[in-house]
């Protein structure tokens, strides 16, 4: 009678246990090795140098327009193309995949492109793109380092996520004998300008041409687009939003260009210094605009900020917080779900 007992009070036990550990297993996220797609950055940068020897010799950008800045559209984009998705995971939140859409006949935006579970209407698409020393995998899994929850934070609210890929010298990649240069910016911009373009417009339009199919697909609502991006991903943000207008809402976190020498300026050679940022915002409004910096970020003067956006700072979200060079998703998930 008391082994009865007993088994008794283990077996309820276990029937209390196994809907925890049930609840446990699907809240485990899906994650990836951040190295894994260590090749495919190597083959995006190997498509941009294939693109530059596609291109004859042009005059350099130049005029007062940011399209004439930067030459932007840049030559031989395809009118119509068609995505190609790969699914590479899922958990109880998202389900996971690498999207290619070719853009010219040398180059492709490639990225990951996350369908939050339990979808019962269109959804609005988030942009969120990732930092110079980053790629799409290392602003999304294992914790995000200083993206946090700029790609997840998206999906775990409903919304569908593009995060597309750049060229940059990848930190994670340094370490582990990738042939990209650590110059590789200013080495592809200098060859773009040589023929007629740069490297952030062709690098913009990576993003408003995957825009062209991504807003066909089901899930998303094409009338509710944001983007939102930290440092490098920010100073993009700003550029795509200026440029594009489908993009309804933009985040823009840890990223500011001053007022620019009233003399014509030397060539960026891959930096974001065409044109101010008090310049692009103007460019952006009256749509929704967060521009977002840390007080205790060492790499930007935020009193210089507020002295640069102080004209403008009733138009805009000027949010300055108490942290570091980080996106801070507390602000940035708030201002999307009042605007997007």
């Amino acid at each position: 009678m008391r082994s009865l007992m007993m088994c008794s009070l283990i077996m309820r036990a276990l029937l209390l246990f196994v809907p925890a550990l049930q609840f446990a297993g699907a809240q485990q996220l899906y994650e990836e090795d951040l190295l894994a797609q260590m090749p495919e950055r190597i083959k995006q940068w190997k498509q941009v140098r294939a693109y530059i020897e596609a291109l004859p010799a042009a005059k350099p950008p130049a005029g007062r327009t940011l399209q004439e800045k930067i030459g932007y559209p840049p030559p031989r984009l395809r009118d119509r193309a068609t995505a190609r998705l790969e699914k590479s995971g899922e958990d109880a939140v998202a389900t996971y995949y690498r999207i290619y859409i070719p853009i010219t006949p040398e180059l492709e935006t490639y990225g990951l492109y996350i369908i939050p579970k339990g979808l019962k209407a269109r959804a609005p698409l988030v942009i969120s793109l990732h930092g110079g020393g980053g790629f799409p995998e290392l602003a999304t899994f294992h914790g995000g380092t200083n993206y946090h929850d700029m790609v997840r934070g998206a999906v775990e609210r409903g919304y569908v996520v593009f995060a597309p890929h750049h060229i940059f010298y990848p930190y994670r990649d340094r370490d582990h004998e990738t042939p990209i240069p650590q110059d590789v910016r200013p080495i592809l911009d200098e060859q773009l300008r040589a023929r007629g373009t740069t490297l952030m417009s062709v690098e913009v339009a990576k993003i408003t041409k995957a825009l062209d199919v991504i807003l066909e697909r089901p899930e998303v609502d094409p009338a509710r687009v944001a983007m939102v991006g930290l440092s490098w991903g920010g100073y993009y943000t700003q550029y795509t939003t200026a440029l594009e207008p489908r993009i309804k809402v933009a985040v823009a976190s840890c990223s500011f260009q001053g007022e620019l020498p009233p003399t014509p300026a030397k060539p960026s050679y891959g930096k974001p210094d065409d044109i101010a940022t008090a310049d692009l915002v103007r460019l952006i409004l009256p749509r929704p605009l967060q521009l977002q910096y840390g007080e205790r970020d060492t790499g930007l003067p935020v009193d210089k900020v507020r002295q640069s956006l102080t004209p403008l700072a009733s138009k805009l979200d000027l949010a300055i917080f108490p942290g570091v060079h980080e996106f801070n998703g507390e602000l940035a998930w708030a201002f999307l779900k009042k605007h997007l």
